[in-house]
């Protein structure tokens, strides 16, 4: 083999080897097949060297006489020893042997008997508002007075939706006067009124209402009595 031929090509391999690290992601068909070339020469260069390698000299087989000295010798065969067996234990062996036993059979699971809840005890019942709790103020409220002259009467048609009767200047009335100055409240109230539907179920919404703000007083009485008539008219 050339020694120099081979150090040359080796020598381009790496210098090629070291341009293609610095720009690894851009790698041409051009540069691929120039290391390709490279690769191919540096095999022919070793290649060449193989064919002028000296040939071995056949050995010559051993002789005869020489490999039965280099074989080991044979151990000697010795027989092996017979043992009488005695008639004691060949009749052991004549024996047939028992027969395998059934297994025993498992014993069945006992119900574990069902465990009873403890009983639970009674919620108490809700109290519910007596009309002994309402203060006598605020029932007399609701007393219905008959009306004494033609417009009154005509004031008492009844009325669909409680919300789209009441004006302006009335919603803020009934907010200042009863409902504490809270328009949710008021509003609130006004949609519940609406879904019940006799002046009973009306009165017992408004009750603690009325006590809770005091409308019995005297600076609320009569705005009080104004707007249960209103509510009056929603069942009329």
């Amino acid at each position: 083999m050339d020694l120099k031929e081979a150090k040359l090509k080796l020598e381009k391999i790496r210098t090629l080897l070291e341009s293609l690290e610095r720009d690894e992601s851009n790698i041409s068909s051009i540069e691929r097949d120039l290391m390709l070339s490279y690769i191919r020469g540096l095999y022919d260069v070793v290649l060449s060297g193989a064919d002028r390698a000296p040939k071995q000299e056949a050995i010559a087989p051993p002789s005869p006489k020489a490999a039965q000295k280099s074989q080991p010798a044979r151990p000697q065969y010795t027989p092996p020893r017979i043992i009488e067996i005695p008639d004691s234990l060949k009749d052991l062996d004549s024996k047939p042997a028992p027969p395998p036993q059934a297994p025993p059979r498992p014993t069945p699971p006992v119900a574990a008997a069902p465990v009873r809840p403890a009983p639970q005890p009674e919620a108490p019942a809700l109290k519910t508002n007596s009309p002994l709790a309402i203060p006598p103020k605020v029932a007399q409220l609701f007393a219905v007075r008959e009306a004494s002259d033609l417009s009154e009467k005509l004031s008492e048609r009844p009325i669909q939706d409680l919300t789209k009767a009441l004006a302006i200047n009335d919603r803020l009335l009934y907010m200042n006067e009863l409902f504490g100055r809270d328009l949710n409240a008021l509003n609130d109230t006004l949609s519940q009124l609406n879904r019940l539907h006799t002046m009973e179920e009306a009165k017992a919404l408004l009750e603690p209402i009325a006590a809770r703000f005091d409308w019995p007083g005297e600076e609320r009485e009569d705005t009080a009595r104004d707007f249960i008539k209103l509510v009056r008219r929603r069942y009329a």
